[in-house]
């Protein structure tokens, strides 16, 4: 079940909003070659179709809202929000939702499961010395180091990028992951938890951390920074991408994505601006947020999907997926090499 929000918390990820808004800079031609884009495109009008995005806190609808790329198109898009990336895999599954945004980790517990979804769209962090993730603990812990969690109970969301960071800072402590007791909270919960000493760490991010650093509670313990990919995803239910309409419409609506992503990358503190005023953080926090998320648009390369296929491995391993999975099976390549070159990036 999804928690609500508290009110000094506007958004849990307004670091997906802002990475979202810095992407490089692409010309964009919308709408592209995709076999099914294509029969819609000569057979079918996109008058009066309509998709659903899953989107996290509103990230995307702001990003649309700021910059109007979804002026003159013939579909409409339905908004629907949640907290993470896992319960927008189950509105996929279950035909609530067409496309939705994630960061990699979600999606192979998608496949492991069997869940009728794919990846269709990539972006990828700029910097390999930051991330927007990070390992806090209450600022009064006596834990000064990852290895000290070993025994302690840490919050952390399940299926998520935040537990990949927490199984990969204790490999590199030398702490097995069955060592540490997981509270397994949304990311808004968690935060909420660690500032309120009632567990000993949290995964959490930006601008969670930032907001959190401000009361003076907590205190940064590691960062994905050097451990981890910063990747996100562009999901698509099979039913979406098997439906003549609905997947030239989603091709669209990435293209204009990627319009809409290039006119606020000219401008960080522009884009730190924008979602200052819509959701109400203060400017040192979106700032924050903007410096340690920029990233780009990508086609999905060979490196990602090694990435995944390492990281869906180490899961496997740990015994949270049952049995091993080729990671390759979640990308939907062919629509993915469309996007990509209607936005002009290179593979």
């Amino acid at each position: 079940m999804l928690r609500p929000l508290t009110r000094r918390r506007p958004t849990a990820l307004l670091a997906g909003v802002v990475a979202c808004a810095l992407l490089a800079p692409a010309a964009v031609a919308v709408g592209s070659t995709t076999p099914a884009a294509a029969a819609a495109k000569k057979s079918v009008s996109l008058q009066g179709v309509s998709i659903t995005f899953g989107d996290q806190l509103k990230e995307y609808q702001t990003i649309f809202a700021a910059t109007g790329a979804l002026k003159g198109a013939a579909y409409t898009v339905n908004w629907t929000n949640f907290i993470g990336g896992p319960p927008v895999v189950a509105a996929e599954t279950g035909g609530s939702v067409d496309i939705g945004d994630m960061a990699e980790t979600p999606t192979i517990f998608a496949q492991s499961a069997g869940d009728p979804v794919k990846v269709v769209a990539a972006t990828i962090g700029t910097s390999p010395t930051k991330s927007p993730l990070d390992i806090v603990v209450p600022s009064n812990s006596p834990i000064k180091t990852v290895a000290q969690l070993k025994g302690q109970t840490v919050a952390v969301q399940e299926g998520t990028v935040e537990q990949y960071l927490l199984v990969e800072a204790l490999a590199k402590a030398h702490v097995p992951y069955s060592a540490v007791k997981i509270d397994n909270l949304a990311v808004t919960t968690a935060s909420t938890a660690v500032t309120n000493g009632q567990v000993a760490a949290a995964v959490i991010s930006q601008p969670l951390t930032a907001l959190d650093q401000q009361t003076g509670k907590i205190r940064i313990l590691a960062t994905g920074a050097g451990v981890l990919q910063s990747l996100g995803y562009l999901t698509v239910s099979d039913a979406a991408l098997a439906n003549p309409q609905k997947a030239a419409a989603i091709e669209d609506f990435i293209g204009r994505f990627y319009k809409a992503s290039a006119i606020l990358s000219k401008n960080p503190q522009l884009a730190a601006q924008t979602y200052t005023k819509t959701y109400g953080v203060p400017l040192s926090v979106a700032e924050q947020a903007v410096a340690t998320v920029q990233a780009k648009g990508t086609p999905i390369t060979p490196s990602i999907i090694s990435y995944q296929q390492n990281e869906a491995n180490t899961f496997q391993k740990l015994g949270l997926i049952s049995s091993h999975i080729n990671v390759k099976g979640v990308f939907d390549l062919p629509f993915n090499k469309a996007v990509a070159t209607a936005a002009g990036l290179t593979s």
